[in-house]
């Protein structure tokens, strides 16, 4: 018990390190931003800062964590968090100025709204697997938020691999990484996606610590 305690505790300590230099870095892109005459050269080095502290940051730190549909935890491999909580919690984590709370109560289709932030949602219904990966291999690389009937998470888009990052109702297995070929979970009759890395209106908020609003 003693050396579980001690592993949750570093394993918290490392975290909050994490959010702090991403804050920090953050900061200075901020004032990048603002002094900078050519915004959009700015912007572009936020999206790919922000996508990486993401992936490989943030995500990784939840990998493993259980699901519960009640569960709503703060802390990574603590307790359990729900699909939108971890959405939510993640994106707050990172940075953005959001109430977590609120976003994560959301319908899909309303939690895509809100990330949207004034850009358009791209729908899909009564798709296969193969043909949503064959939408998503057309996109961008980078991380995009994805509603379904009942469920939320992230895809994340490399090249030819196509990834659904989400807390797995399934079992209740949690925060995992898988291919969309592989993932039980992403059956659905309704899509809901909406570009994270590549929607400016977000990352301006994200810069500018501008609240997403989640009326």
């Amino acid at each position: 018990m003693k050396t579980l305690i001690l592993l949750l505790t570093i394993s918290l300590t490392n975290y909050s390190v994490i959010k702090t230099s991403i804050e920090k870095d953050r900061n200075l892109l901020q004032k990048k931003y603002i002094s900078n005459e050519n915004k959009s050269e700015t912007i572009e080095e936020a999206k790919t800062k922000l996508t990486a502290y993401l992936y490989n940051d943030i995500f990784n730190n939840w990998y493993s964590t259980k699901w519960s549909f009640e569960g709503h935890s703060e802390i990574p491999k603590q307790g359990t968090i729900a699909c939108g909580y971890f959405v939510s919690t993640t994106l707050r984590d990172v940075g953005f100025n959001l109430n977590r709370y609120k976003l994560a109560q959301k319908s899909p289709e309303e939690e895509a709204k809100v990330i949207a932030c004034g850009t358009s949602i791209e729908k899909r219904e009564n798709i296969s697997k193969q043909e949503l990966k064959n939408y998503f291999l057309k996109q961008k690389d980078g991380i995009y938020f994805i509603g379904l009937d009942f469920h939320v998470g992230y895809i994340y888009k490399n090249n030819q691999e196509v990834y659904f990052i989400h807390s797995n109702y399934i079992e209740n297995k949690g925060v995992m990484k898988e291919t969309i070929e592989n993932s039980k979970a992403i059956v659905s009759s309704k899509y809901f996606i909406v570009s994270i890395t590549h929607n400016d209106n977000l990352i301006k908020k994200w810069l500018l610590k501008e609240i997403v609003t989640t009326n």
